[in-house]
């Protein structure tokens, strides 16, 4: 017998709220390709178009609109039957940390989208730079570790994603010919850091670290002010940053590699479990 997929119903539910494919697959977590799929594939259950598209946005067909109501009622009892049943079960508490640069602007979305799917999992979350949440996962201060490397990636744990780098700037940023050029970085504790430096040195660019950032956030407001170039993951990228201009001749920078850190054998079940839960909704 054929019944209806929550998750593709949660997807539908999204891009008709959101009124757009894009947009939607933001709300929840997923690629638009992963989006796409999903909707295709409830459309081949229902066997109708649930979905018109146009200038203005996503929009319902008829048959759509009358799914959406069901759509929304199931989503709704779904996640009343998981609360009640999660109310009995017990909690784990479960210390997490995150490099800073994992996503800065959705991180904190992220953690709410995981505490309300999963109530049985107690967050404690430390934001801290990779080389910091490395050591303190080899003495388990964390249990779960989410770690940016450059490659090569290390072995072990769950790789997550891969990110370019990129040099940038603020759009009124001018550097001045024959003097050094500056530069806005972490510490050199940072693998990122120490990538830029040895890029530049083996170009030949004379240049400068006029400004050290004791994280991300501060990170992207000394390069929207001006004070030099940086150098950041496409998912750190905010508003105010443009590419370095391209008459400075920067070299190619490598990728990067999110990679969770997961507990050693032997850990408590639900340890493991909070692994996979996380390893899932953090991609």
């Amino acid at each position: 017998m054929r019944s209806l997929d929550l998750e593709q119903l949660r997807s539908f539910v999204a891009v008709i709220d959101a009124r757009s494919i894009s947009a939607g697959a933001a709300m929840v977590f997923r690629s638009q390709s992963a989006i796409s799929e999903q909707l295709q594939k409830l459309e081949a259950v229902v066997g109708a178009p649930l979905l018109l598209r146009s200038r203005n946005g996503v929009t319902t067909t008829p048959t759509g609109e009358r799914l959406l109501a069901h759509a929304r009622q199931l989503l709704e009892i779904g996640e009343f039957a998981l609360r009640d049943v999660q109310q009995a079960a017990p909690t784990t508490d479960v210390r997490l940390a995150i490099s800073d640069y994992f996503r800065p602007a959705d991180v904190a979305a992220l953690l709410r989208h995981v505490a309300r799917a999963c109530p049985q999992l107690r967050l404690q979350v430390t934001v801290a730079q990779s080389a910091a949440i490395v050591e303190g996962h080899a003495r388990r201060d964390y249990d779960l570790a989410l770690v940016m490397e450059v490659k090569p990636a290390r072995a072990g744990g769950r790789p997550l994603r891969r990110e370019a780098l990129a040099w940038l700037a603020a759009p009124q940023f001018r550097h001045r010919e024959g003097e050094p050029l500056p530069f806005v970085l972490l510490p050199d504790s940072c693998a990122v850091h120490r990538t830029a430096v040895r890029a530049l040195v083996e170009r030949g660019i004379a240049h400068t670290v006029a400004h050290t950032c004791s994280g991300v956030a501060g990170l992207q407001s000394a390069i929207a002010a001006g004070l030099g170039v940086g150098c950041l993951n496409a998912s750190a990228v905010v508003e105010g940053l443009v590419p370095a201009p391209r008459a400075l001749r920067l070299p190619a920078l490598p990728s990067v590699a999110f990679r969770l850190l997961t507990p050693p054998r032997g850990s408590p079940a639900a340890l493991l479990e909070a692994g996979a839960v996380l390893s899932a909704h953090f991609r």
